[in-house]
């Protein structure tokens, strides 16, 4: 029995890549540029430097940040310095302020050459080569249908027709797809992520909802987004980005884009972006300077505006989420790790009233929990599978990036806490 069932994977590995590739290599990593196909995003002949201010003392190593560890239970009070030394893997993180670097710090070996697998904030890079698409006139509205781009969905499902761009940048497409990242060579996620032909794993996908209506965020939507941008172009996606944005703005280093493979040269425009911590505090500074690079306008100002915007995705009725054109905003009020909940929205009103240092909250209700407050305090940031951020708030003019394999705690809820103390 047991020599069938050896001889029932050895045939499952060998029809499927995936598969393989799933034994062969288990989860994702931050160094996945190693050992899949890619594609080179070219620098251009110049580079832009941040202004590097020397401080006797640092602000940001005076401040500590309370971390709970709830397996240990256990609340800890670290730097940002001492959290990326704490876990012990390869990290990176940096902050800027008026364009000068206020904070930089590399653990576990990185240094400030390394490059790093940015994952999901891939597909804020992806919504922003989307926005210069749609200013060059290469994408004629972000209400176009992506059927206009990629036709071949029409015979797939009858409802791609219903979906357009706007849904892709919003994560209301209404896919049926799983984001389980959970190690599983046969799930949607691991087909999408190491298959050899992406736009074949799009075309078997249904929908669970009308486009339009419930926000899920899934990899598969900008997936599609990213396919669009070839497409509408004309070009590869790296040769796209090199030319629109890693030239303009000076990025230090090449970076690299994953692909499907060599025969169909899909980019992987959901996660496989690799670059590292200053390159990627650039693509900050343009949106703090509302698209606009040495006095070109590479962007429209009106898109960067609504990504950097507090917009609610999906309707009430169905599902919402605090994302906009692959941008997260507000984070939620915690107690040792855990969300504050409120039985009614009159404790919750009375207790932020008595708490003005929480600054502005918005009131959201869990149906099962009661009510939680969401606060802002102006930051805006894309996220990735290990903690990876990048974080923007036009208030404080601040820009802030983490990289690494793992985090103590999500760096976009510490820069978000860390931006309340800079002026």
């Amino acid at each position: 029995m047991r020599h069938y069932i050896l001889i029932l994977i050895g045939i499952l590995c060998l029809q499927s890549c995936v598969v393989t590739k799933g034994i062969k290599y288990g989860n994702a990593s931050v160094d996945d540029y190693t050992i899949f196909e890619q594609d080179t995003v070219y620098k251009g002949s110049f580079s832009y430097n941040f202004h590097e201010k020397q401080l006797r003392v640092n602000l940001i190593d005076t401040l500590k940040f309370e971390i709970y560890r709830s397996k240990v239970d256990t609340l800890l009070n670290l730097t940002l310095r001492e959290t990326m030394d704490y876990v012990d893997v390869p990290s990176a993180a940096i902050v800027i302020q008026n364009d000068t670097i206020i904070f930089e710090h590399y653990s576990g070996g990185w240094n400030q050459d390394s490059q790093s697998c940015i994952f999901s904030v891939t597909k804020t890079i992806t919504s922003l080569l989307c926005g210069v698409a749609f200013k060059d006139g290469y994408i004629k509205s972000l209400s176009d249908p992506i059927t206009d781009y990629i036709p071949e969905l029409k015979d797939a499902d009858p409802m791609f027709s219903q979906l357009n761009i706007e849904h892709l940048l919003d994560m209301t497409a209404g896919l049926k797809f799983n984001e389980n990242y959970s190690w599983n060579p046969f799930s949607k996620i691991a087909k999408l992520y190491m298959g050899s032909n992406t736009l074949k794993v799009l075309k078997k996908l249904g929908f669970a909802h009308t486009p339009g209506e419930n926000y899920s965020y899934d990899s598969a939507t900008t997936a599609i987004l990213g396919i669009v941008i070839e497409r509408a172009t004309g070009k590869p996606y790296a040769q796209y980005l090199s030319e629109k944005i890693w030239q303009p703005l000076g990025m230090e280093k090449f970076a690299l884009i994953g692909l499907d493979s060599k025969k169909h040269h899909t980019a992987k425009s959901f996660a496989g972006l690799t670059t590292n911590v200053r390159d990627l505090a650039k693509i900050g500074k343009l949106f703090l300077e509302n698209g606009v690079c040495k006095g070109i306008q590479i962007v429209d100002s009106a898109f960067i505006q609504r990504c950097l915007s507090t917009h609610i995705s999906g309707i009430a009725s169905k599902s919402q989420g605090r994302y906009s054109y692959s941008w997260y905003w507000g984070v939620e009020d915690e107690e040792h790790g855990k969300r504050k909940y409120f039985n009614t929205l009159e404790e919750l009103e009375q207790y932020y009233a008595n708490h003005p240092e929480k600054s502005s909250y918005m009131i959201y209700k869990n149906l099962k929990n009661g009510y939680y407050a969401v606060q802002h305090h102006g930051g805006f940031w894309g996220y990735g599978l290990y903690g990876q951020v990048l974080y923007v708030n036009p208030s404080k003019n601040m820009i802030a990036v983490y990289l690494g394999a793992d985090r103590l705690k999500d760096f976009d809820i510490l820069f978000e806490q860390l931006s309340t103390y800079l002026k």
